[in-house]
């Protein structure tokens, strides 16, 4: 997608407030949300709103318009939206965008969602509804993170629960004691230096794609830091 053969991007922007926090962008997918109050709760305590660029995958259109956010633009084949909620979109907001993509694509909607939202320079990106009952779907949402084109990007997802994303370098992950964390290596290992602040400790030592041995760790302060040599790690911590 090359911003400069879009004809819709000049004229999406409708305001400064809007271009100044467009850096913070939500993508709302169809998969399974759960509690709506819980989700709409956690997205504001990330620091997310309607204020900022809200972007919806097709089917999570419905998915956007139940957590009454009005998505700036919809993004996929639109095989899994309505024609009455396509009609609600454009009584809501005159600006909203529709970017249609043909069915037969490599892409999933939720991947093109992501590169439209690096066209508009996000830095930060939540994901909601990216889980449901098709394992495929969640399996690829969840891999989608490991992506190259979003190394630089901070994305994660969000569920009623937890909070996933992927990290590749040494940093320190927020979080409450007594809460669980799990690692998975997506690399053949990731190598720990030390990790600070877990129940189960990783010290000079490798933690092996598979089998899997980096679930269920406990946070025992409100923060733990992991030291790592190499490789690339999923995290799923409770939120």
């Amino acid at each position: 997608i090359k911003t400069a053969n879009l004809p819709w991007v000049s004229s999406f922007f409708y305001g400064k407030d809007k271009m100044e926090k467009q850096n913070k962008t939500i993508v709302i997918t169809n998969g399974d949300l759960g509690d709506y109050g819980l989700i709409k709760k956690h997205i504001k305590n990330y620091g997310f709103g309607q204020d900022g660029l809200v972007i919806s995958a097709d089917g999570g259109t419905g998915n956007a318009l139940n957590l009454n956010f009005i998505p700036d633009l919809i993004v996929g084949d639109m095989d899994s939206i309505s024609g009455t909620i396509k009609s609600k979109i454009k009584s809501l907001n005159k600006n909203a965008k529709f970017i249609s993509e043909p069915p037969k694509k490599d892409e999933t909607d939720t991947q093109l969602a992501l590169q439209v939202a690096l066209k508009y320079k996000a830095k930060k990106i939540i994901i909601v509804g990216a889980l449901g009952d098709r394992a495929d779907h969640s399996f690829a949402n969840i891999i989608l993170l490991s992506s190259p084109f979003l190394e630089n990007t901070d994305v994660r997802i969000i569920t009623e629960n937890s909070e996933i994303f992927v990290i590749n370098k040494s940093c320190t992950i927020k979080g409450r004691k007594g809460k669980l964390i799990s690692l998975f290596s997506l690399t053949p290992f990731t190598y720990f230096k030390k990790t600070e602040g877990l129940e189960y400790g990783l010290n000079d030592e490798k933690l092996y794609f598979s089998p899997v041995r980096g679930i269920s760790n406990v946070f025992m302060e409100n923060k733990a830091f992991l030291d790592i040599g190499s490789g690339k790690l999923l995290i799923i911590k409770e939120i």
